[in-house]
């Protein structure tokens, strides 16, 4: 019995709180982290195209009168991985977002050639360079004939309003493709 008193002597009540708090914590840290990987395993999976053949994602481009978002990405890139899997696969499970934009990936490490959007080969690294994407990621919106729609996201300047950019950047190429293939039925 002393020795109890004299615990409860040295052991404030605010002791006891923190205690039970961090025990709570870690508690529900260990029980619901299953939880969060079974609702990611509940997600579609889905797969950004890595193009070969920009000629036929232009004739996709014009017949549904879409802006193509090319990632520039490189193996081992974290920000392009945040890129791909916080934003772009989002979108591709996201209807809204598939009937505004065509999502295509062009890796800049891998030295393969593509068809470029008249039909010639090109390197990806040529291709890339055109572009000015020299950092990765480098997100462009283009038309179908390969000319830039609005400005291009160059690396990931802050990750809060990265998205916002995104949005910013397809709104703006949505409305200039859409008034450009306008124009030219009109001819």
């Amino acid at each position: 019995m002393t020795f109890v008193r004299f615990l409860l002597g040295k052991v404030c009540l605010g002791h006891l709180i923190l205690g039970g708090f961090a025990l709570t914590v870690v508690l529900t840290s260990i029980f619901s982290a299953p939880t969060t990987r079974a609702n990611d395993d509940l997600l579609p999976h889905v797969e950004i195209v890595s193009t070969n053949n920009l000629q036929t994602d232009a004739a996709l481009s014009e017949q549904l009168q879409k802006p193509i978002l090319i990632l520039f990405s490189m193996e081992g890139c974290a920000y392009c991985e945040f890129v791909e899997e916080e934003h772009l696969k989002p979108m591709l499970r996201n209807q809204d977002y598939l009937d505004k934009v065509i999502i295509r990936r062009v890796m800049t490490d891998d030295y393969d050639d593509v068809i470029d959007f008249d039909g010639t080969k090109i390197s990806s690294l040529d291709f890339s360079a055109r572009y000015g994407a020299y950092v990765t990621p480098t997100v462009v919106f283009l038309n179908h004939e390969g000319i830039e729609l609005s400005s291009r996201l160059l690396g990931v300047r802050n990750t809060e309003y990265y998205g916002g950019d995104l949005d910013q950047g397809l709104e703006v190429s949505l409305r200039k493709i859409r008034r450009q293939l306008a124009s030219n039925q009109i001819r």
